[in-house]
């Protein structure tokens, strides 16, 4: 079993060699992952409202 120090070594190490995104890059996929969510939002809302539809009309409510 490795002692933490030894962990905490390993970790730095590791977080080197990370390539982290530029501010653009994080505001780019941001603003793709709310697009989407917006995008599924609408979709589920449409297809929500057509089976509420379809299913009035025909149980006749």
């Amino acid at each position: 079993m490795m002692s933490p120090a030894e962990f905490v070594s390993q970790v730095r190490k590791e977080l080197q060699r990370v390539t982290w995104p530029t501010q653009g890059e994080t505001m780019g996929m941001t603003m793709a992952v709310i697009l989407m969510i917006i995008c599924a939002m609408i979709y589920l809302f449409v297809a929500d409202g057509v089976i509420y539809y379809l299913l009035r009309k025909i149980l006749g409510i």
